[in-house]
């Protein structure tokens, strides 16, 4: 295809193309996108700075304790950055993309060895700009991204047996494998059940890929061998993934579990294409080989098909990100789109050549036409290849999903940036100022940079399904509930979250449990800043918002059958107590407000809510009561007026709905209120929603059984209970790092937290010992 010099010039070219193109994405905004390059530093300083030579043990991540982050990726970065001194994101992005973009060379030599120079050449431009590979160093998936050009690397030496002698193939190959082993505990798993398929293939049908069995059992040698190299390691590491924390693979942990049935598993239409492609191999491997059946077309289908298997593990009670196991098919999938503009551009080429050479001999005499003939004659089949094969790769470039152009990558490395300046100031200033072993609070993308480069112990709130062991589910749930509320009570059936009297915003909010989701659904919630008090005192007329009354006491009252939420404001007229109550296997939440009068000659006049609901109003409402329905989510809400009724009104018909409750105190010196509520799934037969007769009465009927067994228990579940004081105080937190300023006001106004460090980006509080 190309003149030897040219070509090797041209394949430098590309590498050189895959290193800057990677690293002008990593850090177009300067830092390193991502959080998990923070997970990877806090790998690097619990090996360094702690001389730990426990490298199952992490002293900052969720905390500190068991991690199952294979080491090996950690120990090459941490010689780099003490070799240098280059500062420690420059070292993880330069190590990660060096690796990443020799993927590109080992694409070319497999593509060249199996297929030939051409498609080798196909293979590397696309895999300089893969997606798969360029976004998982933007999520920061380094160690993933070294083995995946370790694994290919190996098969490239299996593919080229013939031209080693058995030592230094042993020795090359026992060193990669060993390092696979080392460094990413899922490629490892899929590099030996990759192997192992093959080989055990190979040698069942040995006469037909014309390979004797002997030498296609070699192959597993490096595989035991590698293992040795590393089995003090892997002494270690076994016990800790057969062990307790095992169950975040057997489904143990069924939050875990349920997050992950929810987010990861992939959609039937990515599933069966991937499964059928593989078909595709041994249609080429007859074209260009020979035969359907030869080792090159068994490996590149098992490639694809062991990580396709794994994808569906959850059939078989298996749990994990399923998602990762498509950056191991990613390479293969390559090489055949590669296989396809190579045989697509050869095709046309040979048309186009028939075609022009009929010209040539039919060319009438006219001077126009005989001059096109002998233009277009001039044109080798080679050139037009190369023209057909260029327009394919632009093509394939703009609209195959899995290649990056420069602004869509520019638009993920966005999307992933967790890191600017504020935030990493925020980081130094609380590795310089706060006492070493400090436990720190923030948010998923932050807190996992914050344990890795602030060098402090840190709960990450991190949704369950991207959690790799069982222990770290419970520090992140702490760390998640922290940041969003201060109590929550969940019962199975409802989920309430209150944030207390010092911000208004979800006072209380009411989340369904919806059977097609483990997230929880926010339907519908009082907020303390529009609620309003109108009172008297003497004849002179007062009223104020809830959030400007000033919080007396904040306390979670509970036991196993119940769960309250007490929250108690006065000022020296008159003071609000309101109770959220949540009971064992009952739907409803109750709540019941007081509203009494501190002094004589203090009356009160009326006390007007507004509701924010998602859904509509079912029509027509009944009296004490109000039912809402969001048909998008198949998901009902009741409200119910158990004492005084309200006037209710309604602000805003669709979605977002806001319903105005006024509640008419009539000049007491007492009033009280008291209603329950409910969010649920409902039936997802459309039959149900398509006549609106049919509707009402299916969704009357529903609510005229709630007003009678509304606090009629219903299931067995436990109740699972957050109070922000306890979880400070158990988990020996010291210091909140807060990014939403929706929330900063919810810690600045607390009495048990103090500001301490705040700038543009990141306020945060000191926990004052003793108070919360």
């Amino acid at each position: 295809m190309f003149k030897t010099p040219n070509k090797y010039i041209l394949l430098f070219l590309v590498l050189a193309f895959s290193f800057v193109y990677r690293m002008l994405l990593v850090h177009w905004a300067t830092y390193p996108p991502g959080a998990d390059i923070g997970l990877h530093e806090s790998v690097v300083n619990s090996i360094t700075l702690s001389g730990n030579t426990n490298f199952l043990w992490n002293n900052y991540q969720m905390g500190g304790g068991l991690s199952l982050t294979f080491p090996g990726y950690h120990i090459f970065v941490s010689n780099v950055i003490l070799m240098t001194g280059i500062p420690d994101y420059l070292a993880h992005s330069l190590v990660a993309s060096f690796f990443s973009s020799f993927i590109v060379l080992c694409a070319f030599l497999i593509g060249r060895r199996v297929w030939g120079e051409s498609t080798g050449f196909i293979v590397a431009f696309l895999v300089t700009i893969s997606r798969f590979d360029v976004e998982m160093l933007v999520w920061g998936g380094f160690p993933n991204a070294v083995t995946l050009l370790l694994i290919p690397v190996v098969f490239y030496l299996y593919l080229e047996r013939e031209r080693f002698s058995m030592v230094p193939f042993l020795v090359t190959t026992t060193i990669l494998s060993g390092a696979i082993f080392l460094t990413h505990s899922l490629s490892a798993v899929m590099f030996v059940c990759i192997t192992f398929s093959t080989v055990i293939l190979a040698a069942i049908f040995s006469k037909r890929v014309s390979v004797s069995k002997k030498h296609i059992l070699t192959w597993l040698l490096p595989i035991f061998l590698g293992a040795i190299l590393v089995s003090p390691f892997l002494a270690e590491a076994a016990p800790a993934y057969l062990g307790a924390n095992s169950e975040t693979f057997t489904g143990g942990v069924s939050d875990i579990r349920l997050a992950l049935l929810s987010t990861r598993v992939l959609p039937l239409e990515w599933v069966i294409p991937l499964f059928a492609c593989v078909i595709f191999f041994f249609l080429f491997s007859k074209k260009y080989r020979g035969k359907f059946l030869t080792v090159p077309a068994l490996l590149l289908t098992l490639w694809i098909l062991v990580p396709m298997i794994f994808t569906q593990a959850y059939l078989v009670g298996i749990y994990t990100d399923y998602n990762r196991f498509l950056y191991f098919i990613i390479l293969p999938l390559i090489l055949l789109i590669a296989l396809g503009i190579d045989h697509g551009a050869g095709f046309f080429a040979r048309i186009t050549d028939t075609y022009l050479s009929l010209t040539k001999k039919t060319a009438q005499t006219k001077k126009n036409t005989r001059k096109i003939s002998r233009l277009l004659s001039r044109l080798s089949r080679k050139s037009m290849y190369a023209g057909f094969a260029l327009s394919f790769l632009i093509f394939s470039f703009f609209v195959v999903p899995i290649f990056l152009t420069p602004f869509r990558g520019v638009e993920i490395q966005s999307f992933y940036q967790a890191m600017n300046d504020p935030r990493y100031e925020a980081m130094q200033w609380s590795r310089q100022n706060t006492p070493v072993g400090s436990v720190f609070v923030s948010d998923a993308y932050y807190g996992w940079w914050f344990s890795g480069f602030a060098e402090r112990p840190t709960l990450s709130a991190v949704d369950p399904q991207y959690l790799a062991l069982a222990r770290e589910f419970e520090p992140a749930k702490v760390a998640k509930s922290l940041l969003d509320t201060n109590y929550m009570i969940d019962n199975g059936l409802i989920q309430v979250r209150e944030d207390g009297g010092y911000v208004g915003r979800h006072n209380p909010v009411i989340l369904a449990k919806l059977n097609w989701t483990y997230f929880p659904y926010s339907f519908l919630n009082f907020n303390n800043s529009k609620t309003r008090i109108q009172y008297r005192i003497g004849d002179s007329l007062q009223f104020l918002y809830l959030d400007q009354l000033p919080v007396k006491e904040m306390r979670m009252e509970n036991d196993t059958e119940h769960a309250t939420i007490v929250v108690e404001k006065g000022n020296d007229f008159f003071n609000y107590t309101q109770l959220t109550t949540v009971y064992k296997g009952v739907r409803f939440v109750d709540m019941s407000i007081t509203v009494e009068s501190a002094v004589e000659g203090v009356s009160l006049d009326w006390v007007q809510f507004f509701v924010n609901s998602k859904g509509t109003v079912l029509q027509p409402m009944q009296n004490k009561t109000v039912g809402l329905l969001d048909e998008g989510v198949k998901a009902f809400c009741q409200l119910i007026f158990n004492k005084e009724q309200p006037e209710v009104k309604s602000v805003n018909d669709e979605n977002p709905c806001i319903l105005e409750l006024f509640y008419n105190l009539q000049g007491e010196s007492k009033g009280e209120i008291q209603l329950s509520v409910s969010a649920y799934s409902v039936t997802d037969d459309l039959r149900f929603y398509q006549d609106p007769e049919t509707t009402a009465d299916y969704f009357n009927k529903i609510i005229t059984d709630n007003l009678i067994s509304s606090q009629e228990p219903i299931s067995n579940l436990p109740l699972d209970v957050f109070d922000y004081q306890k979880a400070v105080n158990d988990w020996n937190i010291s210091y909140i790092v807060c990014r939403d300023s929706e929330i900063i006001p919810k810690f600045a106004g607390d009495p048990a937290f103090s500001l301490v460090f705040i700038n543009n980006d990141v306020a945060i509080f000191m926990v004052k010992k003793g108070v919360a």
